[in-house]
């Protein structure tokens, strides 16, 4: 049954329609509609919005002759939400300092940072983009001919090669495509895509006469939720045996070198840390989605499910350094992931630049409760005290709450964005104290790129909790860089 167009009188019908995308520069650009252009992401896979905007744009610069009525049915069997089966990809940016209008000719200054991202693609790869859509011959021949003259996908940038794939010789859709419905977990994407019914004037609809509605979004479209496949990067993904329940979920690295780092300044190291650790799964080829759910873009809108960096000293030293630094992911880790963080094959270690020779060797792998006891407990505890400073996320208002009324507010906001602490918010009692590695003046509170007027309020916490808690406790801004960690009393 053929869907929105018309089947003329004695065609035949085939099943389904696979258009396939190439990339002959080797780059895809793309922006996402609610993501600005700074932000460095590309939208990927392409968006099912996109891809009928660009039927649309070449029907009318490169084929006008076609009748509106033959351009309304097509597109209006291809309104559902497609399947994708996508290349490798890996992310890269270029920057450019435009100038802005005070600058002035043979002087320094006055420009603007803008970043150019991208998206690299093999030449000879290609993406498939398939609707469970019957077309009729005549429909098909139409949809075959816009995909040949189709000169780039998203930006200008983006050249490419289209062509619609006989169903033949399509590749049958099966779990490495992704699929559109509810998405799973912190793996999944949105995309933009036309709301139902079709109404091609909204698809013409421009930028600026978008922006001029006020607008977020454009009219007549709707969000559509994808699961990626379980290969939805192209590749043979390495086989592993372990289930995401039992996948390791901390890395232990040992902190080695001439002189000994302050704990007061462990946020040095696991910035650092982090950066380098990017660069390991960028250049193993680790899916960008993958990548950027470990390394994190966004830590309250994604439950904080992405990488901890903590570093730990040893307890009963009188100075506290450091010792050990703790990677710590609550959604676990896959074996080829490890192995990137790791770089087997490479030299092994992390060399971390502005400290003295100063080098992170792998000592173990598994789940946290046994890499990094220390910030756990294997009996019932309600009460935690502050390792290191609590920095709050929120604003206090003083004239409508006290501090202990605040730290109350934001200690339980916190535990609630995290899923596996949602339990304990139920009563917090809050109370202060000196953090355990020193004094709160004493440690550095902002990361490396950033200056000394950007440091964050501390403070010492006592949490007693109504219900046993087991670990790892890390919340409150620069939590995932070795900040607001909690280890409980015994």
């Amino acid at each position: 049954m053929v869907r929105g167009g018309q089947v003329r009188e004695g065609e035949e019908v085939a099943m389904g329609t696979t258009l396939a995308f190439q990339f002959p520069l080797g780059r895809y650009h793309a922006n996402p509609w609610d993501r600005a252009v700074n932000e460095g992401t590309s939208e990927w896979p392409p968006s099912p919005w996109r891809i009928l905007r660009a039927l649309i744009a070449t029907w009318y610069t490169r084929w006008p002759d076609l009748p509106a009525t033959e351009i309304d049915g097509l597109l209006s069997v291809l309104a559902d939400p497609p399947f994708y089966k996508t290349p490798a990809t890996a992310s890269g940016h270029t920057r450019h300092y435009m100038p802005d209008p005070a600058h002035r000719r043979a002087e320094t200054g006055n420009t603007d940072l803008t970043l150019d991202p991208f998206l690299a693609v093999g030449r000879d790869d290609a993406l498939l983009v398939h609707w469970d859509a019957d077309l009729g011959t005549g429909q098909r021949e139409v949809l075959a001919k816009l995909a040949e003259l189709i000169p780039y996908l998203g930006r200008s940038e983006s050249v490419c090669h289209a062509r619609l794939l006989d169903p033949d010789t399509a590749s049958a859709v099966d779990e490495t495509w992704w699929r559109p419905g509810v998405a799973e977990g912190t793996n999944g994407t949105r995309l933009l895509a036309p709301a139902t019914p079709f109404d091609r004037s909204l698809l013409e609809a421009t930028t600026a006469g978008v922006r001029k509605q006020r607008r977020t979004v454009p009219p007549g479209t709707r969000w559509v939720s994808y699961t990626p496949g379980d290969r939805a990067d192209g590749r043979r993904a390495a086989v592993s045996s372990l289930s995401q329940a039992s996948r390791p979920t901390a890395i232990r690295f040992a902190v080695v070198g001439p002189a000994p780092i302050a704990l007061t300044h462990g946020v040095l190291i696991a910035d650092e840390a982090h950066r380098i650790a990017g660069k390991r799964l960028e250049k193993a080829g680790i899916p960008d989605e993958r990548r950027r759910q470990i390394m994190g873009t966004r830590g309250a809108a994604t439950d904080h499910r992405h990488a901890h960096w903590i570093p730990v000293s040893t307890p009963d030293e009188s100075a506290t350094s450091v010792r050990s630094l703790i990677l710590w992911t609550p959604d676990g880790l896959r074996t080829e992931e490890i192995g990137a963080l790791l770089d087997r094959g490479g030299e092994g270690g992390y060399e971390v630049r502005g400290f003295p020779k100063v080098r992170l060797l792998f000592q173990a792998a598994g789940r946290v409760e046994d890499v990094a006891p220390e910030l756990c407990s294997d009996r019932s505890v309600r009460l935690w005290t502050s390792v290191t400073p609590y920095l709050p996320v929120r604003y206090q208002h003083r004239d409508r709450q006290t501090l202990e009324e605040f730290l109350t507010a934001d200690v339980t906001a916190e535990l609630r964005y995290r899923p596996w602490h949602k339990a304990a918010t139920e009563a917090v009692t809050v109370s202060l104290t000196e953090p355990r590695a020193g004094r709160v003046n004493q440690f550095r509170r902002y990361r490396m790129g950033e200056k000394l007027r950007q440091s964050r309020t501390g403070i010492g916490l006592r949490l007693e909790f109504s219900s046993p808690v087991a670990g790892p406790l890390l919340i409150g801004q620069l939590s995932h860089f070795g900040f607001g960690v909690f280890a409980p009393e015994t």
